[in-house]
């Protein structure tokens, strides 16, 4: 197993995972500021980058896709709906991304973005904003809806074992790491015993109060095209 977790300044983590045996890798949610830290990897452990994938259109931060693709020729994988330039590869929910002899299952997971993904690969699952370590991922993009998420983190993350790793795409407190048991025990936003409409009323309110670090405003050739 390779496997790499990359944390910028402002608190987004990125993923390097690759096949020890073809060499190939992918970078998950590559960040502009760490872009310099996946090449050298990739050059420190004899890898070829051959995909980027994206868990969701990110609002929050530059994506270091465009660059990396120039540099390496990697494809940039995105959820079917996401209507990003330079896409290589579109995904849905059930299908898989091989990495050599290494693969990468989708899972459908909207709610902070309608084409929010979740990833899983061995004994870990890379949330992106929908799951963090301790709480769920915010509302406050417009085209976000908590309901949805509920059902995403509820009925399907949730449903994974306890002892599948989480993986998010941004700290939370100081953890960077959880796993599905310690998230159903302990999650902030999502006990047992919380309704969907509770949570619904609490997302509602968190975006009306704003966010440091989601804005809000999406990159005019980054969007996600679908809502339903």
């Amino acid at each position: 197993m390779i496997f790499r977790q990359f944390c910028t300044p402002d608190d987004e983590i990125s993923y390097l995972v690759a096949d020890p045996v073809s060499r190939y890798a992918a970078v998950l949610d590559p960040h502009v500021e760490a872009e310099r830290e996946y090449i050298e990897v990739v050059r420190q452990l004899d890898l070829r980058l051959v995909y980027l994938v994206e868990t969701h259109i990110h609002e929050s931060h530059l994506s270091a896709a465009p660059a990396l693709q120039i540099e390496t020729g990697a494809r940039l994988v995105t959820h079917s709906g996401a209507d990003s330039a330079c896409v290589g590869m579109h995904v849905d929910d059930g299908e898989s991304i091989f990495v050599g002899e290494e693969y990468i299952s989708v899972m459908a997971t909207p709610g902070h973005s309608p084409c929010s993904l979740s990833f899983m690969w061995r004994d870990r699952v890379f949330t992106g904003h929908t799951l963090l370590s301790g709480v769920t991922g915010p509302c406050q993009r417009g085209d976000a809806d908590a309901g949805r998420l509920f059902d995403s983190v509820r009925d399907r993350l949730f449903e994974l074992p306890d002892e599948m790793l989480v993986y998010p795409g941004r700290v939370a407190g100081s953890r960077r790491v959880s796993s599905i048991g310690q998230e159903r025990a302990t999650n902030a936003d999502l006990q047992p015993q919380t309704t969907r409409a509770q949570f619904v009323a609490r997302k509602r309110a968190e975006a009306r109060s704003g966010s440091v670090w989601e804005e809000g405003s999406l990159a005019a050739n980054q969007r996600c095209k679908v809502f339903n």
